[in-house]
Order: structure tokens, then C-alpha cells, then sequence
């Protein structure tokens, strides 16, 4: 018959530590889609806390590529927009808007996977969807539901207009066909340009 092994205090106090630095060893960013109510709240409180105090968070969905540029102004940029993110940035701009709020709005509701593009290659740029915009995942192309583009007009005072230096791409995907692993965008100008630029879906939401 197997006899019970008495564990003291300090011995049940160590495994627990280990168990706990065992626990925090695991990532606990990663992608995150269908949005529970708990990861909505998650954002929501994240958001407030940007609104409140700044983090790295909301800034990591941005990535500029010097590799793509008009003059010394103008860099292209490129943010991703996940559902978790979306949730976040509503809380971080919005007044008299509660956990509860985020929860009502968001949990069950359709909501895509959004990226802004604002490429910047040359100076009087062709019309918009000269450039090709691909987007890789696992080493598959994973297409837009929308792909509005228009052209990019640098800011400038009121009484001057710059020529378009690129264009504005606002793309919209199925969140359901992304996951936790490496996001690739790649850029292909018309006057033959390649640059890109990856976001590490296991380390972000």
C-alpha cells in the first residue's frame, strides 16, 4: 500500500514557486481570436492604461520602412489592426466608456483584421493599386475582403498642393485566417522597388 509523504510548509511553499516561475515562463501574448469577454476586458483596461500613463503597447503595430521613401519627410508606414488592438484603441480614446461597454460592443460581434498602408515610392506616383501589397503567413498568401486605395498627398500649408508621393492602402481580412506566427507584408513599386516589413503575431494580441 502507498503511504502518504507528509510535505511541510516551506517544501509546499518552494514547489509553488517553482510552479509559478514555470508559469510565467509561458508567453501569455499571442494572437487572439474569437475575442472572449476576459480578453475584451483585457484590452479594455490595456487601452486605459495607454490613455492614462503611455506603454509600448499600441505603438508596436506600427513599423516604418526606411526602405521606402520620398524626400527626408516622407517614410512608408504600415499598422495592423487585430480585434484585441481595436478594442484597446476605442478605449483609449473614448470618454464615459466602461469594461462593460467594450464587452457589449465587441463580444460575438463581425470584426476584421485591419491594416493601413501608406507607401511613399516616388514623386507624381501612377493611380493607386499600381502597387502590389502581399500578405504572408505560414508561408501562404493570405488575400483582402476590401482593398480600398487612393493616392498620397503629403500634407502641406493652405495655399500650396504637393504632387501624390505614393498611395493610402486600407485593407480589411477574415481575422479567422491569421494566427500566432510570423505576419510578412510585402511591398512591389512600380518603378521596381521591393521592401517589407514583419510582426510577430506571438508576441503581440
Amino acid at each position: 500500500m502507498l503511504k502518504a509523504i507528509p510535505i511541510g510548509r516551506r517544501s509546499l511553499c518552494r514547489v509553488s514557486s517553482v510552479l509559478l516561475a514555470l508559469l510565467s515562463a509561458i508567453p501569455t501574448w499571442a494572437y487572439d481570436f474569437p475575442l472572449t469577454s476576459n480578453a475584451i476586458r483585457e484590452a479594455y483596461f490595456l487601452g486605459k492604461r495607454q490613455l492614462s500613463a503611455g506603454t509600448e503597447f499600441l505603438p508596436d503595430y506600427t513599423h516604418l520602412i526606411p526602405d521606402l521613401t520620398v524626400g527626408e519627410g516622407f517614410v512608408t508606414k504600415v499598422h495592423i489592426e487585430t480585434p484585441f488592438f481595436q478594442v484597446a484603441d476605442r478605449a483609449s480614446k473614448a470618454l464615459n466608456y466602461s469594461a462593460q461597454d467594450a464587452v457589449k460592443e465587441f463580444y460575438g460581434k463581425p470584426v476584421a483584421f485591419r491594416m493601413v498602408l501608406e507607401i511613399c515610392y516616388m514623386v507624381d506616383a501612377p493611380l493607386p493599386t499600381s502597387v502590389k501589397i502581399t500578405v504572408l503567413q505560414n508561408g501562404k498568401e493570405i488575400l483582402p475582403a476590401v482593398d480600398d486605395r487612393s493616392a498620397f498627398f503629403p500634407a502641406t500649408d493652405r495655399y500650396s498642393r504637393a504632387p501624390d508621393i505614393g498611395e493610402i492602402a486600407w485593407l480589411e481580412f477574415d481575422p479567422q485566417k491569421f494566427d500566432s506566427s510570423v505576419l510578412t507584408i510585402l511591398i512591389d513599386t512600380p518603378d521596381d522597388q521591393h521592401a517589407g516589413t514583419t510582426f510577430d503575431l506571438q508576441s503581440m494580441r
